[in-house]
Parts: structure tokens; sequence; C-alpha cells
């Protein structure tokens, strides 16, 4: 009969000596990975800002050619009943139109008229109007009356107040609407601050 000899078992895990290596390597990665993703977010968060402005301005167009009569977009602190004065468009904005027969060109939001959307405050983002406060969409989708440009900046704000600064980081954005109602993007420069 053939005898087994039993081997002794080897303890398997790890030494402390790879433990260490392991952790200097992660908390390395992790210093370098934290301040990349916290730029990633405030880029995400700028973006989604200046895009959902242009779906509201090309919404305000659409509705403006489809209904055949003036459709208005303001800044609101309420996101909902009343603009509100400044170029500030940070706090949220409306889209709305008038009753038939009852339109005038850049005319604030009023008990009569006609809620089409409303959006809320954007954190962490600054979305200023260089040139007016109500801007209003003709029945063939060009402003009303005739601007050169409306220009709106959007940039990453740190905090719940100001204006916030283009980075190479996290760079602000330009939108720019024509006279006929078309609309351009384009990237700010790093060092251009946010203010009408």
């Amino acid at each position: 009969m053939n005898a087994v000899i039993a081997m002794p078992s080897r303890q398997r895990g790890f030494s402390l000596l790879e433990l260490m290596i392991t952790l200097s390597v992660a908390a390395i990665l992790l210093v370098i990975a934290v301040p990349s993703f916290r730029d990633l977010m405030h880029r995400s968060q700028v973006s989604s800002a200046n895009n959902e402005l242009l779906a509201s301005l090309a919404y305000a167009r659409t509705e403006a050619i489809n209904r055949g009569q003036l459709v208005s977009m303001c800044p609101s602190a309420n996101g909902a009943a009343a603009c509100a004065g400044g170029q500030t468009f940070d706090t949220g904005w409306i889209v709305y139109t008038y009753p038939a027969g009852a339109a005038s060109a850049n005319v604030a939001y009023a008990a009569s008229s006609i809620l089409l959307r409303a959006t809320t405050v954007r954190t962490g983002v600054s979305i200023q109007s260089k040139n007016a406060t109500v801007i209003t969409f003709g029945q063939q989708g060009q402003l009303k009356p005739s601007s050169p440009t409306l220009t709106f900046i959007t940039c990453y704000r740190n905090g719940s107040s100001g204006t916030g600064q283009s980075t190479t980081k996290v760079p602000g954005a330009q939108l720019d609407v024509n006279g006929s109602g078309s609309v351009t993007t384009k990237t700010l420069a790093d060092g251009v601050p946010c203010v009408p």
C-alpha cells in the first residue's frame, strides 16, 4: 500500500508589504482622479444648462411658427408665474404666448398669458443675457422687434451668487441668436468673465 505524504498547506493572502503598496497606488490614483472627475461634473453642468437654454429657445421659435403668433421667453424667479427683472436666467425661465389679438413683442408674462414651458433654478451655473430680459419670436421665427443678435453666457459658478469665469478646466459657453432666430454656440476662452 502506498502511503500518501501530506504536504503542509501554504497560507494564501496578502503580505503586509503587498497591502501597503496596493493602498499607496490606490491613494495616488484617487488624488489624480478626484479633481478631474470634479471638473468633468462642472463641465457637464455648464453643458446641460446651455443645452436646456438652447432647447427652450428652439421650442419658443418653433411654437411661434406653428401657432402663427408671438411667443416670448423671460427669466423667472419662481419658474411658473412671472418674469423676473434683470438679465439673469440661472433662476429659471418661462416660455409663454399671448391670447389671440392681445400680443405685442417683448411684453412680460401677465395673468392672461398662456404658459408653454417653465424651467427651474440651475445650481452651480450662471446664465446671463447680454441684451434683453424678454425675448420674443415672431410668426416666421424671427426676433421681435428685429434685433442684431442676442447673446447668452453660461459659466460654472462656485457658490450660489456671482457670475463665474471661464477656465481651461471648465470653459463657459456663449449662445448667440441672430435676427432671423437661428442659434450658434461657441466655447469661451480661458479667463473670460461671464458677465453681460
